[in-house]
């Protein structure tokens, strides 16, 4: 065999062998592409179900419906998102196991619809109460009146807490009182008995709905940590097919290196020389390749591997990284739903001890005699909580999502009933209203409850920039397409350096004990979402003047802030 073919056959080889381990570790990196598609995939799932558990969690906490379309759509999502990837899903689960997956989806659902049902059917039930209880009231008197009094407050922590032990309370109270024989008495008692059913029947319901949510979250989990391991193990395999590749490599190119005569071991040495190099991983140096005999073909060809190579570690380095990313993701929502779950707890923690604290102040301010020297510290501590409550709500209420419903609506209307309900408030008290609704305006796509919120907050901020004797104007017109509706008063106006920050939430020149400086931001968002907007015109010593702005003919949908 001449120098010719041992050069043929040996390189012949050494491409060959080069082409099977490329080919394969090429394979093995599309394997890699495939699954990293799949597991964003599985990724968005078990995303979808943390938005599906904080909306299950605000729901509970709440009892807002307003969050109930958005759990119902990411419940959609997620079944939409599972059918997108039935397949990868069977394959990776079983069969049997994903059909489990979509009966237990299909009864979390099913068991949310019953826990709005109980709800509904809890608030009919609290109201039928109070009623049957105002109708005991009425027929009592004395000291019998003022013991089933304490009655109804054991009622309201019954339904405040819920727990066996209000219930038994409540029991043991009603018992003690003797009305018996008293028809409304006894529709009252039995009335009672059914709500404190419905808590239970609601305890149970929740549990059920919150374990059916953990079996879809665990399916979920079970998916991702599944994909990963297999994006794992195809790594492995990945990496020692490449070590092996070039380790045959290397060893091929030092046997050919010593058969090949003494005139070609010089670029053979330089030859195995860059391959060590490409082993350590520096792809930095080639093979230069001159002429057209074997050697040359070698260098090419030993060039073309070198950026195969460099081509596949950076495609494997952009996958990791990929990785690397979309865990980071998982991380950070997880983050969030334990933020947002967190910060609710405390709302609700403190939002029912100031319930307990009004209820009880308010009932010993009813049976304190007036000349009593303590009831007006206890009538400043019922205002004082009251005050925090409603702080509390406000927070709530501007952090919360609120759906809007536009209607067409002729704007004087929304206007005229705030202005009705605001005019007779002490507040208003040597302030000269003049209020001025064009008749009529053209109809307007709005929310009328958010409406009047913005027509309250703004009117309640310029009366208290006046003091008194003051003027503050509303008035409506129809500009160009637009309905407008006009504030202004003679207060103190706002400084130029405030100017910016006036719609910032918490931003208020107030004391704290007079506003919470959410009032115009809530303004704002809410005149946002229906497509308008809010003008200010103020000079300092003179007054201010907001102009809202909501367009004529711009159809609002519902949406949510």
């Amino acid at each position: 065999m001449n120098l010719r073919e041992k050069l043929f056959f040996g390189f012949g080889l050494y491409i060959l062998l080069a082409a099977v381990f490329g080919f394969f570790a090429y394979r093995e990196l599309r394997a890699i592409n495939t699954r990293l598609t799949f597991l964003e995939m599985a990724d968005d799932v078990s995303i979808t179900m943390l938005e599906v558990r904080r909306y299950e969690k605000n729901f509970l906490l709440y009892k807002d419906k307003s969050g109930l379309p958005e759990l119902r759509k990411y419940i959609g999502i997620l079944k939409k998102d599972i059918d997108a990837i039935k397949s990868e899903i069977i394959k990776e689960i079983s069969v049997e196991n994903y059909d489990a997956m979509k009966k237990t989806i299909t009864g979390y659902e099913q068991w949310v619809e019953k826990v709005v049902n109980i709800y509904d059917r809890q608030e009919r039930q609290v109201e039928l109460v109070r009623e049957a209880g105002r109708a005991v009231e009425k027929g009592l008197s004395g000291r019998k009146l003022q013991t089933f009094l304490v009655l109804r407050r054991y009622e309201k922590n019954l339904m405040l807490y819920k727990d066996r032990q209000s219930y038994d309370t409540f029991v043991r109270t009603f018992a003690g009182l003797g009305l018996g024989g008293s028809p409304e008495a006894k529709r009252y008692g039995s009335l009672v008995n059914d709500l404190y059913a419905l808590y239970g029947k609601e305890f149970d319901y929740v549990e059920k709905m919150r374990s059916e949510a953990r079996e879809v979250q665990s399916f979920t989990v079970k998916l991702s940590r599944k994909e990963r391991a297999d994006i794992a193990h195809t790594l492995g395999v990945s990496t020692k097919l490449l070590l092996f590749s070039l380790l045959t490599i290397i060893l091929l190119g030092s046997a050919v290196n010593v058969a090949l005569s003494v005139g070609i071991a010089r670029p053979i040495r330089r030859l195995e020389r860059v391959t060590k190099k490409v082993a350590m991983g520096d792809f930095s140096e080639g093979i230069e390749a001159t002429g057209n005999d074997e050697i040359a073909s070698l260098g090419r060809s030993f060039n073309q591997m070198e950026e195969r190579l460099k081509g596949a570690l950076d495609s494997l380095e952009h996958s990791v990284k990929l990785l690397q990313e979309k865990q980071a993701q998982l991380v950070e929502a997880e983050k969030l739903a334990s933020t947002g779950k967190l910060c609710a707890g405390i709302a609700h923690e403190i939002n029912n001890p100031l319930t307990a604290v009004l209820t009880f102040s308010h009932l010993i301010l009813e049976q304190m005699p007036e000349d009593d020297p303590n009831r007006d510290r206890m009538r400043m501590m019922a205002w004082e909580t009251d005050r925090a409550r409603n702080i509390v709500k406000q927070l709530l209420s501007f952090a919360r999502e609120t759906p809007i419903r536009p209607v067409r609506v002729d704007i004087n209307e929304p206007v005229k009933e705030m202005l009705d309900s605001l005019v007779a408030q002490d507040l208003f008290k040597d302030i000269d209203l003049v209020v001025t609704l064009k008749e009529g305006l053209p109809e307007v796509w709005a929310d009328p409850a958010q409406i009047r919120q913005v027509v309250s907050n703004i009117l309640l901020n310029a009366v208290n920039a006046i003091a008194p004797p003051g003027r503050v104007e509303v008035a409506t017109a129809a500009v160009d397409d637009s309905v407008e509706i006009s504030f202004s008063d003679s207060g103190c106006g706002i400084p130029p350096e405030n100017m910016g920050r006036i719609f910032e939430p918490f931003f208020t020149t107030r004391e704290t004990s007079q506003g919470t400086g959410l009032g115009l931001a809530v303004s704002y968002g809410i005149v946002k979402k229906h497509k308008g907007g809010i003008e200010v015109k103020s000079e300092v010593g003179k007054g201010s003047t907001f102009i809202v702005r909501l367009p004529i003919n711009g159809q609002v949908q519902g949406t949510r802030s």
